[in-house]
């Protein structure tokens, strides 16, 4: 087992393309609560909450688990790097845009029909999948903010945090070889 006690104990993995699984993976190895941002952002049938509370579910989180905690998610908008500015270790998952592009796209097919819950009690349908609503739409609609703004943005409001940038597969694969974390975990 590799020592992951240089990440600290409060961790923000945002990003694209593994950022979910890689935090359910630090969750389980440093015996930290995972928290889904998407699920706080998403009430039942897609109704999105209303954004102050939205941060203040946030907010809460982070007083409720002072020993501690996992989160994945983004939200820089909403946030205003509430969660970088508290995290002792910000990874930020950057994988290039065609990757994450099919990998949105298989994942999507899949959670469609398997009629799979996500962010909270939502499920993901094949109108979604394919409509303005979609993570594909962001994707495509936001690529150059993502790939040009994301990073500087993390590495910002993180300022005080230990930021480490995974940019790419390798990285990204190498750094659950490096750590001893387990995919699916």
């Amino acid at each position: 087992m590799a020592d992951n006690s240089d990440l600290g104990r409060k961790i923000l993995v945002a990003g694209q393309g593994g950022k979910s699984t890689l935090a359910r993976a630090l969750a389980a190895e440093l015996g930290l609560p995972y928290i889904e941002l998407d699920a706080l952002s998403h009430l039942p049938n897609w109704v999105e909450t209303p954004k102050d509370e939205f941060r203040e579910s946030v907010r809460k989180v982070l007083v409720d688990n002072p020993d501690g905690w996992v989160i994945d998610g983004n939200y820089a908008t909403d946030l205003k790097g509430m969660v970088a500015g508290e995290a002792e270790t910000v990874v930020y998952v950057n994988i290039g845009f065609w990757l994450m592009f099919w990998r949105l796209f298989w994942r999507g097919v899949a959670r469609a029909r398997d009629k799979q819950l996500i962010c909270g009690e939502n499920v993901e349908t094949w109108g979604r999948m394919f409509g303005r609503e979609s993570l594909l739409w962001f994707l495509i609609t936001h690529r150059k903010n993502i790939s040009q703004k994301r990073g500087p943005r993390l590495r910002e409001w993180a300022s005080g945090s230990r930021m480490i940038e995974l940019k790419g597969r390798g990285a990204l694969d190498g750094f659950y070889e490096e750590r001893g974390l387990v995919r699916g975990a």
